[in-house]
């Protein structure tokens, strides 16, 4: 299975740079629980959960995360969750510190992983199976990123071609897929069990030419000037695993 969140529908938005500090490096066991947060608000409950847990030890397979420094993560937050709309009881417990002499508990719990990408290795080809990132980090250029990161992981393992599935109706994903040398070259019908839409099959030329390296050069050099310095670490050896 394939797919990638509504998220691309933002981050190739024409406008002002609304990016944040963000690093990838691979997946760690104390990042499972979020990932699998990020993937159910993403995707359909119907959707087929991976397991994470199991994969991280696969040498066929590729799970980065993109991580945000604390002080634009918080900053994100709250502005996607204002003191009006906080849950009643919350409130409520809220106000009776303050009439008790106790300040309100601060917010402590981080959100330390923004998305996820995982990528499997088959063959000579890289098939990119799920890009996600929170919705309240949408728009932030971090799913372009995360893209970044699997073709750097591809290239690396020694990859030919890289392949994906996305929604027939999803446009605007498909164009970011574009962008980076994605092709559609077929369908898979009834693919997406919530709805039994069809799913676009995309497969970029190869990616192990000097072509393909100067054109993925450009579009980091590009990604760079509109939303800051890339940052990726998809070594295994340091996963703390």
């Amino acid at each position: 299975m394939a797919s990638i969140s509504d998220e691309s529908k933002t981050d190739i938005k024409d406008g002002i740079n609304q990016g944040m500090e963000v690093f990838i490096r691979r997946l760690q066991t104390e990042d499972i629980d979020q990932v699998v947060e990020i993937e159910r608000e993403a995707f359909s409950p119907l959707w087929i959960s991976t397991p994470f847990k199991r994969e991280l030890n696969n040498q066929y397979a590729c799970y980065l995360v993109a991580c945000p420094d604390g002080e634009t993560a918080q900053e994100a937050r709250s502005e996607s969750k204002p003191a009006m709309r906080r849950p009643l009881w919350d409130r409520l417990a809220r106000g009776i510190d303050g009439l008790m002499g106790r300040s309100p508990e601060l917010e402590t719990a981080t959100e330390s992983v923004a998305g996820y990408v995982s990528v499997w290795f088959q063959g000579s080809e890289a098939h990119i199976t799920e890009i996600a990132v929170r919705e309240n980090l949408r728009g932030r250029g971090i799913g372009e990123l995360l893209l970044i990161g699997s073709v750097r992981s591809a290239v690396k393992y020694g990859s030919n071609v890289m392949t994906l599935e996305a929604r027939v109706s999803n446009f605007i994903a498909q164009r970011l897929y574009e962008k980076y040398g994605f092709k559609n070259v077929g369908t898979r019908k009834g693919y997406y069990s919530d709805n039994r839409e069809d799913a676009v099959i995309m497969t970029t030329c190869p990616i192990d030419t000097e072509e393909y390296g100067r054109i993925f050069q450009g579009l980091q050099d590009n990604y760079t000037k509109r939303w800051g310095e890339i940052q990726i670490n998809d070594s295994r050896s340091e996963t703390g695993r």
